[in-house]
């Protein structure tokens, strides 16, 4: 059987296109992944070839996005509309000798004439949500906004434009109404939210979770991870992870900054990946802090978890938690804030602790908590990468069964 994962390009460490790529070829599946971007040179792995007219989408779309956020208000999430124009990859013969094709992230890469393109083949198409994007007029992550439930008319992230993110909701429930166009969710949480959706509302949408190695992500020796990554020894290491930097107040580095100022203790060092050293970072927290940047190989991550005592995100929205279990798997305590689909990987008390929402108090009790308790028993069969596998092989059977 024949596989393709579609997606703009390889991302930073946890790339979940290539993680259930590569699993799928380890279980007997001949997958491969396009991108439009160029990355990392990784086996199964292909790159569109940029040409004058490649560049020509690009530029037009840049412009055509600038028009398009005309009254974005500042200081809110991600918003993306669908591209005027695309990269035609219905004739690629990726695409032509796939069975399957899974969609991920294509913010900039395929227009709506593409999917349809695509989809005129009649092939199972299944787009995998990394967020919300496939059910709202824009927006990675709708908060406390229900409008996707409606028709997103009148979108609280714009002063004007208002009818921008309306028009991107007509689109796409155009663009995804044929049958062989299924979705998979990797939470309960945001399955739900996208059965609700106006978009989505009657499509099929299956939860699967994402994939971790769990190969990777296991118990290492702590000394020794400390040591090949130079984080002193003798300290209680207390890890925030963010790759889109400490900046990103979605993530809620301020609730961590004041949950972290509360501690009493004197052996705390903190560590950040993710975000390059950065003094103003360093004057907000009483600790010493130690800076990894950016992480693009998953054996150093483990590494990171496995050197870690407790690790903390109060990410005010997360659609799966991907960051906490790969600490999980490792055998290290979490802790962030009860909201969305966090609740499905932090079983609170036993793996990590769940804080009040956006309560830096109880998100410092939840951290001391966890310093002096014990992990209980990991549940690794659920997230294992057979198992994983195993349920995305049942939904393509009956896809290609229909």
């Amino acid at each position: 059987m024949n596989i393709l994962h579609i997606q703009v390009g390889m991302g930073a460490s946890g790339n979940a296109a290539y993680r259930l790529s590569t699993a799928m070829r380890k279980y007997g599946f001949n997958s491969n992944v396009l991108n439009l971007c160029h990355g990392p040179v990784l086996e199964h792995v292909y790159t569109l070839r940029r040409d004058y007219l490649s560049l020509f989408y690009s530029f037009f779309n840049k412009i055509y996005f600038g028009y398009k956020l005309l009254g974005k208000k500042k200081d809110t999430y991600f918003y993306h509309v669908l591209p005027l124009i695309g990269r035609d990859i219905s004739k690629n013969q990726l695409v032509k000798d796939a069975d399957v094709i899974y969609i991920h992230w294509i913010s900039g890469f395929l227009s709506s004439r593409v999917i349809k393109n695509i989809a005129k083949s009649r092939k199972p198409i299944i787009f995998f949500m990394h967020d919300m994007w496939d059910f709202t007029g824009g927006c990675h992550h709708s908060f406390d906004c229900e409008k996707y439930k409606l028709q997103c008319y009148q979108c609280p992230m714009f002063s004007h434009h208002y009818t921008t993110a309306y028009k991107e909701v007509q689109e796409l429930k155009r663009i995804f109404a044929p049958d062989n166009i299924v979705f998979v969710s990797p939470s309960r949480w945001m399955a739900k939210c996208a059965q609700e959706s106006y978009i989505l509302k009657g499509k099929v949408v299956q939860h699967i979770p994402n994939l971790v190695d769990d190969s990777i992500f296991t118990s290492l020796s702590k000394e020794q991870c400390k040591k090949e990554l130079g984080i002193p020894d003798g300290k209680v290491i207390i890890t925030f992870g963010c790759q889109s930097g400490t900046h990103n107040s979605f993530k809620g580095w301020n609730y961590l900054v004041d949950a972290v100022n509360r501690l009493t203790r004197d052996d705390i060092q903190i560590v950040i990946y993710g975000s390059e050293k950065n003094t103003e970072t360093e004057k907000q927290v009483k600790y010493p802090i130690t800076f990894l940047g950016r992480i693009d190989d998953e054996y150093k991550l483990a590494q990171i978890c496995n050197a870690t005592d407790v690790f903390v995100s109060p990410s005010l929205a997360e659609s799966f938690g991907l960051t906490f279990l790969e600490n999980i798997l490792c055998g290290t305590p979490v802790v962030g804030f009860d909201n969305t689909a966090i609740k499905e990987v932090i079983s609170h008390r036993r793996n990590g602790y769940l804080a009040k929402n956006k309560d830096s108090v109880d998100l410092c009790n939840g951290i001391m908590e966890m310093l002096e308790k014990p992990l209980a028993n990991i549940d690794r069969m659920s997230y294992s990468s057979k198992s994983v596998v195993d349920s995305h092989y049942k939904l393509i059977s009956k896809l290609l069964s229909i």
